[in-house]
Parts: C-alpha cells; sequence; structure tokens
C-alpha cells in the first residue's frame, strides 16, 4: 500500500474511533461488530476524508475544515440520525426536554454540532497531519474516488434517516437542518486563507499548557452542556457558553501555538484532549461497559508514545513510526511545519 493509502485508511477509521469509541458512544465490542463498524467509517470515515480533500483542493486553512466539521455535525446529527429533533434519542437524557423549542433539542444541537466539528473531523485531521506533515496539500482521492466516497456517505446518510431512527421531525426545521449544511460548506470555501493565522513565528505556552488547554476544553464543554439541564436556567445560557468555550480555546491557539516550531506544543494539545476521553471511559466502564478499559488503556498508552515522540524521544508502547514509514522515518523532525 502506497503512503497515501495508508493515510487515507488512518483518517477514516481515525474519526469514528475517537467519536464514537472513545466516547463510550459505542463502546470497543459495539464498535468493531461488522454492520457497525462499516456503518461508522461510511458515515464518519467518508466525511472527513470529503472535507479534507475539499480543503486542499480549495487550498483552504483550518478555518475552513472547523466549519466543514460544523457542516458534517449537522448533517450527522441533524439530517441522518435526527438525534437534533428526536426528544427521545438514547443519548440525549434530560437533553430531550431541556432546550427544546419548535421541535428541535437546541443544547444538544450546538454542543453536538461543536463536538463533531472538533473531535470527529478537525482532532482526525489534526493527528493525522502530525504523523504524516509532508502530504498536507496532497489530494489522496483521484476525482472517480472522490464521487465514490461521495456516494458511500449519501447512501449511508440515507440509510441512517429512512432506517436507523423513524422519527419524523418538523419538515421545516429539517429542511433548515439541510440548508445550514450547504450554507456552511458554501462559507468555508470562501473563508480567506490566512484568517485567523498565529501572529507568532514561535509558541508563546509551553507544551503543558496546552495539554491542559485540551483537556479544559473538552470537559468544561461536556460539563456545561449539561449542566443546567434540572435549574430554571434559561436554555439559551449554555447555548452561549459553550460555543463561547470553543472560541476562546481556538483564540488562544492562535494567539499561543506560533507559525512553526511548536510540535511538542500540538501534540500535547492533542494528549489533553485524549486525557478527557480516558477520564471519560473509566467512568463508562466502571458503570458497566467494561471494554472501556481496553480503549482507555490503549489511548493512555499512546498519549505517553506521541508526547516523547514529538520530543524526538523514542516510543515505548506503539512502533507507530516504523509501522507507517519503516525504519528510516521513524522519528520527527523536532519542528513542525508552519501552521497553515
Amino acid at each position: 500500500m502506497t503512503e497515501r493509502g495508508k493515510a487515507l485508511w488512518i483518517l477514516a477509521f481515525l474519526s469514528p474511533m475517537i467519536a464514537e469509541m472513545l466516547s463510550g458512544s459505542s463502546p470497543p465490542f459495539e464498535f468493531f461488530f461488522p454492520l457497525s463498524l462499516a456503518l461508522l467509517v461510511g458515515l464518519y470515515g467518508a466525511g472527513v476524508l470529503i472535507i479534507r480533500e475539499l480543503a486542499v483542493i480549495w487550498n483552504r486553512s483550518w478555518v475552513s475544515i472547523i466549519v466543514m466539521g460544523a457542516a458534517y455535525g449537522v448533517l450527522e446529527e441533524g439530517v441522518a440520525v435526527k438525534s437534533f429533533f428526536d426528544p427521545n434519542w438514547m443519548d440525549l437524557a434530560g437533553l430531550g426536554v431541556y432546550g427544546r423549542y419548535l421541535g428541535t433539542n437546541w443544547v444538544w444541537a450546538v454542543w453536538l454540532t461543536i463536538f463533531h466539528s472538533a473531535v470527529s473531523i478537525t482532532l482526525a485531521i489534526f493527528i493525522l497531519y502530525l504523523i504524516y506533515p509532508h502530504l498536507k496539500d496532497v489530494r489522496f482521492l483521484t476525482r472517480k474516488r472522490f464521487e465514490l466516497v461521495f456516494a458511500i456517505l449519501f447512501l449511508d446518510v440515507l440509510a441512517c434517516t429512512t432506517l436507523l431512527n423513524p422519527y419524523v421531525p418538523l419538515m421545516p426545521m429539517y429542511i433548515l437542518a439541510i440548508f445550514v449544511v450547504f450554507a456552511l460548506t458554501f462559507y468555508a470555501k470562501h473563508i480567506p486563507k490566512g484568517f485567523m493565522m498565529p501572529p507568532n513565528p514561535l509558541p508563546t505556552w509551553s507544551p503543558r499548557r496546552f495539554a491542559v488547554l485540551g483537556f479544559v476544553f473538552l470537559f468544561s464543554s461536556f460539563f456545561v452542556s449539561g449542566l443546567f439541564v434540572k435549574t430554571t436556567v434559561p436554555f439559551l445560557v449554555p447555548i452561549v457558553l459553550v460555543p463561547v468555550i470553543s472560541g476562546t480555546t481556538l483564540l488562544f491557539i492562535k494567539e499561543k501555538m506560533g507559525a512553526s516550531g511548536n510540535l511538542p506544543q500540538k501534540a500535547y494539545f492533542v494528549a489533553g484532549i485524549l486525557c478527557f476521553f480516558i477520564f471519560l471511559g473509566t467512568v463508562v466502564a466502571l458503570g458497566g461497559a467494561i471494554d472501556m478499559f481496553i480503549s482507555a488503556t490503549l489511548v493512555t498508552l499512546f498519549a505517553i508514545d506521541l508526547t516523547r515522540w514529538s520530543r524526538g524521544k523514542n516510543v515505548i508502547f506503539f512502533r507507530v513510526g516504523r509501522l507507517i514509514y519503516g525504519d528510516t522515518k521513524a522519528k520527527p523532525t523536532p519542528a513542525a511545519v508552519a501552521v497553515k
């Protein structure tokens, strides 16, 4: 298999593994069930490949990927599985009542759109570029293969919306969700490439600060989204707070990450996010999903290796460099490629 082929499959599996398996939504035994795996890779994998490919074709930056990630979140949760609208969706808990207006679970919709944008799409691509920085501007798909992946995504969405969840939402809100998907994608195409570029040539924060930032970002997003469920606090409060948390995190990255020489900072930020999933996986495992201990353990080992690898140290548990590159490229260069 070619290097681009390996990178393509890594990305296609990485997105659903992070979003579904590590979050506990689909624990390992459920995730690797063949039918479930095919459905998730067809949805997440096709979605992240299309977004990454469009960013390369349009020569866009991370901001465009984030916006297209939001479009994907609306496509999956609003159009495909309809969790934005179904008050009895299995993961909603109190958010099926709190924040419900015009047949829409608004707190859930806002939070999950941001989650998919940040984690399912952007984080997966971010990790891929840590491993393959030299492929950042390289297309993975020919035109025919791009059309094939698009068809897979379309059929997966169609299967989800017709077979997975029979709930019928208010049609104006459902049409609005479809419109938002196209509107966000159109907007992403026209965001200037230099928008939100880091002003500093080098990082101004230590890697450990970025690890804390990554953990706090995801933890606070999860926490705030469900904090006011059993209170009389207006649901507009979490709807505002969750985007503010995300926007503040993005501003810290812009101001403190630096345009180059930031490989450890990037790796530690990823490790911080993974630490939240380690925490979450442990909690879910203690609640009865014992197989989540497996994913939490493996993610812990990967986070350790990732941070060591970013500083040019030998990895301990996963010989990822050898698996991907062979012996000649097992270690990264000390400096990262400039942020686009």
